[in-house]
């Protein structure tokens, strides 16, 4: 390792973060490590929002690593500090109040931010986000004193607060503006699945409605199509996915694209500093799900310690989730728009099962799985051993 390297600043405290932590602790108990967060809170998995907002956790319960996680740990974690900008000839992290430097290498893991389209309304009173514990906790609270509640995206976090919030006794609707639940990580038939066992729930999704507007005075009292078609509802939480959050490499000179682009070592345009995690973005690919963050975080703790020491080679992107209690595995490639693939289909619609492989040359390179994980593991251990699969497509859903 350099002997030069003895000051790390990391800008964010996710799980890009706290792994980055854990690596840097692994080789070296001496450098001295500073982190970053706008929030108030230190270190939890965002997915513990979602059991935060049905009250399955406490706050105490949401958060991972408290305080003495990170002095045990020698780190100085500074709560409450928006950071806006680095100077990168001074090596210095600019905060609102203060300047911290020099450090030897830096690290931008601020994750993403949610993307809110132009709807007309979003000023209107009960219109809410949902990516921090604090916005988890106003959710939850909001849910008390209203009729019905409005879930705009027919994503994973939509879906998820939507049981969230019917498990405390709320009234959810799912409204997308696509024809399908989760389109990222399903097939049409996959989300038609999904989508009866969440009905099954007393959870109502719509589909083909592109919202125009939160409708209302002073509070939200619902909200209204491209079409005029309305639905009433008096708490409204837009869940239409998240971007990288990009604004310090664009207020440093940093080069961004759709995330803050980095090099095989996690290096940004400029030395020293180096971006990991949902902010960033590797060979024109992202991912917004942990495999991404905690793999790239310790590709970049290690070459911020010793440069040129390690190398990223990417992931297979994997989503293995319960969703509203329903097991769901999407891996690789699930939705193939060429020849060259084969797709092997196994569907029983009342029993909530959908099982998908997706083979190229007889070897399985995607999978869907709803409805068991035994399945799963089979999909996912054949998808990494890369092996002909030529004998077993008949057998292949078989979880014994």
């Amino acid at each position: 390792m350099r002997d030069s390297v003895t000051r790390l600043g990391i800008i964010g405290n996710g799980v890009a973060a706290t792994t980055a932590i854990r690596e840097v602790r692994n080789k070296d108990q001496s450098i001295e490590i500073d982190v970053f967060t706008d929030e108030r809170h230190p270190y939890y998995p965002r997915p513990n929002l979602i059991d935060l907002v049905a009250n399955r956790r406490t706050i105490k319960e949401t958060i991972r690593y408290d305080l003495d996680w990170y002095e045990k740990n020698d780190v100085d974690l500074f709560l409450s500090t928006p950071v806006f900008q680095i100077d990168t000839k001074r090596m210095a992290v600019i905060s609102t109040s203060i300047d911290y430097e020099p450090y030897d290498s830096i690290m931008i893991a601020v994750g993403c931010r949610p993307f809110i389209p132009p709807f007309e309304g979003l000023h209107r009173n009960n219109v809410h986000v949902i990516r921090t514990l604090d916005d988890a906790l106003d959710i939850r609270e909001a849910v008390k004193g209203t009729g019905r509640e409005i879930i705009i995206g027919g994503g994973i976090l939509g879906i998820e607060l939507a049981a969230a919030m019917k498990e405390i006794g709320g009234d959810p609707i799912v409204v997308s503006n696509e024809d399908r639940l989760l389109p990222i990580q399903l097939d049409d038939q996959g989300s038609k699945v999904l989508t009866k066992q969440i009905e099954k729930k007393g959870i109502q999704v719509l589909f083909g409605f592109e919202c125009r507007e939160i409708s209302g005075d002073e509070n939200a009292t619902g909200i209204v199509s491209a079409q005029n078609d309305v639905i009433a509802g008096d708490l409204v939480v837009i869940a239409t996915g998240v971007r990288s959050n990009t604004i310090i490499a664009k207020n440093s000179g940093i080069q961004y694209h759709h995330g803050i682009t980095v090099d095989d070592h996690m290096q940004t345009s400029v030395r020293n500093v180096f971006a990991a995690g949902d902010c960033m973005e590797w060979n024109n690919q992202w991912f917004g799900i942990i495999p991404w963050a905690t793999a790239s975080s310790r590709i970049a703790a290690q070459n911020m310690m010793e440069f040129g020491s390690a190398k990223f080679s990417g992931i297979t992107p994997s989503n293995q989730l319960q969703v509203v209690g329903i097991d769901l595995t999407s891996i690789g490639i699930v939705n193939p728009g060429s020849p060259e693939y084969e797709s092997i289909v196994s569907v029983d619609v009342d029993a909530g099962q959908y099982f998908k492989a997706v083979l190229k040359d007889d070897v399985v390179v995607g999978a869907i799985c709803i409805g068991s994980r035994k399945v799963a593991l089979k999909l996912r251990s054949l998808i990494a051993k890369s092996e002909n699969v030529k004998d077993q497509k008949q057998s292949m859903f078989d979880d014994s």
